[in-house]
């Protein structure tokens, strides 16, 4: 049965929430791990208007952004909390974001580290890979 959950957008409070999920989740994958670097992208993410906190159970589980253009819908972040992952989260909303492209007659495109344990939730759910660039993948269903 697929997990619950809402959005909601993103505020400049939501850094002290979005920025440990974001570091344990890739300091661990990144070689030459550059702390104010990494702040910078989270801090820059929190602040597009395509980011928003995702919750279920009433409350924070994890942070997504999300942009589009006239061929794809691009999901450039997805970082759910050490407490919520493995339990079907991450799942239901990849599921609902491929709906979502397929109603728009878009692609989704993904992009994430090549070593990132997200990689097999995507193989998984269908997506292939299309690129890879460094230590990056791109992924589309």
């Amino acid at each position: 049965m697929p997990i619950a959950f809402e959005l909601r957008p993103a505020e400049k409070a939501d850094l002290a929430f979005c920025w440990p999920i974001y570091r344990d989740a890739v300091q661990p994958l990144t070689a030459n791990w550059k702390e104010a670097d990494h702040q910078r992208v989270v801090e820059k993410a929190v602040g597009h208007a395509g980011t928003s906190i995702l919750r279920s159970d009433n409350a924070n589980k994890g942070w997504v952004e999300v942009s589009e253009n006239g061929g794809s819908v691009e999901l450039r972040q997805l970082f759910i909390a050490a407490e919520a992952r493995n339990k079907g989260l991450g799942t239901s909303f990849l599921n609902w974001m491929k709906e979502r492209a397929d109603r728009k007659r878009k692609d989704l495109l993904v992009e994430l580290p090549a070593n990132s344990p997200a990689r097999a939730l995507c193989e998984r759910l269908g997506f292939k890979a299309v690129k890879t660039a460094g230590d990056k993948v791109t992924m589309r269903y």
